[in-house]
């Protein structure tokens, strides 16, 4: 998975960060930008990833428990608000790049489970019946959980042209109090590999069917996300049954 193998911040954009965090990393780069040594382009890029160096030093002390707690953190909003100067579209997209990466690093200090689901097993999941288990039924057996998904599993990504690409490895990540799940689908595309992530509640005692029924009600319109948690939940409880069941 190239989420978890490939890192989006370079060496070059540590050592500005490690010159004393965002004001200075910044004024590095414009110095270095107008006596030519680096493109404005360039520039640009190193510092989109800035947010990410602090979402790093504020999962560490948040302890990897919570996004929301990790990019409230004051540093990480600052480096957000100097790395946009007021361009509020760029919100978004670090935004995005930031759950994907905190997903990461939760993964990395949880201890980098992985399991590659076989494919007869990834075609029947397809047909999980959920009805019968509560969200209290579905347990992660670690944290952050890494699937790797044969193409028999059928689950697709679509990109912003709607081209539907083979989706190959998927990440959970389960926040407690209250708890979700984050689910990172990862697919190669004709322009490389794309990640998205969605997010699902599991309230306590609350039906898993109920739960899904909730989750895509309050979907996107034209997004439907009921075939990823249909297969990841079965994936899951046929890793981890319920005690009544295993």
């Amino acid at each position: 998975m190239q989420l978890l193998t490939a890192s989006p911040i370079s060496d070059e954009c540590r050592r500005y960060w490690a010159l004393g965090g965002i004001r200075a990393a910044l004024d590095a780069l414009v110095q270095d930008s107008r006596a030519g040594r680096i493109s404005t382009e360039d520039a640009d890029a190193l510092s989109l990833n800035f947010p990410l160096l602090a979402l790093e030093d504020s999962a560490r002390r948040t302890a990897f428990s919570r996004l929301q707690d990790a990019t409230q953190d004051d540093r990480f909003m600052d480096a957000v608000l100097h790395v946009t100067r007021g361009d509020l579209g760029l919100v978004p997209l670090l935004q995005r790049r930031a759950a994907q990466y905190w997903m990461r690093l939760v993964y990395d200090a949880t201890g980098q489970t992985s399991h590659t689901v076989a494919p007869a097993l990834a075609d029947s999941l397809r047909g999980t019946e959920l009805h019968g288990y509560t969200c209290d039924d579905v347990r992660l057996p670690v944290r952050a959980l890494h699937l790797v998904v044969p193409p028999d599993a059928g689950l697709e990504l679509p990109d912003n042209d709607r081209v539907r690409w083979t989706a190959t490895d998927l990440l959970i990540v389960e926040e407690s109090e209250p708890r979700i799940w984050r689910l990172c689908l990862e697919a190669p595309t004709g322009e490389g590999r794309s990640a998205h992530v969605v997010t699902m509640a599991l309230p306590r005692r609350m039906a898993l069917d109920a739960a899904m029924a909730q989750h895509a009600e309050k979907a996107a319109r034209g997004a439907d996300w009921r075939p990823l948690w249909t297969w990841a939940l079965g994936a899951v409880l046929s890793l981890t049954p319920p005690a009544s069941q295993a």
